[in-house]
């Protein structure tokens, strides 16, 4: 009785994470596919600015900062007005016009999405996941103490 909503929630969840996190996962592998290692990827929103953010681990030879700002450019899905690329303890910053002028313009498809949009949208999956499986777990309890009830019923009647 419990096994089915703890799997749809289990779906659910899994299904929040996947949307954003392809794009992202897409870019990553891209980056790693040019050199780069452990490298991680945050979109975050300030002030009305969308900031993506690439790190990378600056072991062995890694590639210069205007390479993972190329890559990103060309493959993350998402609409940013800074790019910051962090390789090693080395910070390099980028303005999208920045990017524009040397890299060329950017794919539209990839900008169909705001930072901020995608921000609150997975904020909102997330809420609503966690609000489906509050709900579950609560009716699970109480489907639990309705049935130790009757057992003890049962049991003074027997």
């Amino acid at each position: 009785m419990v096994r089915r909503p703890l799997a749809l929630v289990a779906c659910v969840l899994a299904l929040v994470a996947c949307g954003r996190a392809q794009g992202v996962a897409d870019t990553r592998r891209a980056l790693e596919r040019a050199g780069y290692r452990d490298v991680d990827i945050s979109l975050r929103t300030g002030g009305g600015i969308g900031i993506a953010r690439v790190s990378a681990g600056a072991g062995g030879v890694s590639p210069p900062a205007e390479q993972a700002a190329e890559v990103a450019w060309t493959t993350l899905p998402v609409r940013f007005d800074r790019l910051v690329v962090a390789i090693g303890e080395v910070t390099t910053p980028f303005g999208y016009d920045e990017l524009e002028r040397r890299f060329g313009p950017r794919d539209p498809s990839l900008d169909g999405r705001q930072i901020d949009d995608e921000v609150v949208e997975s904020g909102l999956k997330l809420m609503l996941a966690l609000t489906v499986g509050a709900i579950l777990s609560v009716s699970a309890v109480v489907a639990l103490g309705l049935a130790a009830v009757r057992a003890a019923k049962r049991a003074r009647a027997a």
